[in-house]
């Protein structure tokens, strides 16, 4: 599932295989939405950020 979702680590030895930190929102439809994906530059996401975007797909805006 990793590779299939495109989150697999391969940059770092002993995390070969495992998913990177990541916040998928998923509509209704099961269509993914909005995507994060953590990098040396934001390895935390904006949490403010990921409320009001899952906030904007329940809306169905």
């Amino acid at each position: 599932m990793v590779t299939d979702y495109g989150v697999r680590r391969d940059d770092v030895a002993g995390y070969s295989g495992m998913a990177r930190r990541t916040i998928f929102i998923v509509d209704r439809a099961e269509t993914i939405r909005w995507t994060w994906v953590a990098s040396r530059e934001q390895p935390q996401p904006d949490y403010d950020a990921v409320v009001e975007e899952a906030k904007r797909v329940a809306s169905g805006a």
